[in-house]
């Protein structure tokens, strides 16, 4: 199930709270933690896009982000910027878990 099949749109309280509690594992590691979880929300979502996030902001800030990890020159924070990737990547496909159903 993805993150945007059933609504078009999320509050962004549902959304901060689908980020809590996801399970998502990136590769072989574990993922990310709660706090860089919730920082996602409050760095690429910010709140002047409201109280929604829609699909459409959703990719904007996923290329928002290719955008800056391209541009990065530091190693360590480009592979940073690209577990984020991979992670926002992996929400919108399963919907904040990390089993297919």
């Amino acid at each position: 199930m993805s993150l945007f099949d059933k609504k078009a749109q999320l509050p962004r309280k549902e959304f901060r709270d689908i980020l809590k509690r996801s399970d998502i594992k990136i590769g072989l590691t574990k993922g990310l933690n709660i706090k860089e979880r919730l920082r996602i929300e409050e760095e690429i979502f910010p709140k002047k896009h409201g109280e929604i996030i829609s699909k459409s902001i959703f990719d904007r800030g996923l290329n928002n982000l290719k955008k800056k990890g391209a541009w990065e020159v530091d190693l360590i924070k480009k592979s940073k910027i690209h577990k984020k990737i991979k992670y926002l990547k992996k929400l919108e496909e399963t919907g904040g878990t990390d089993k297919k159903t």
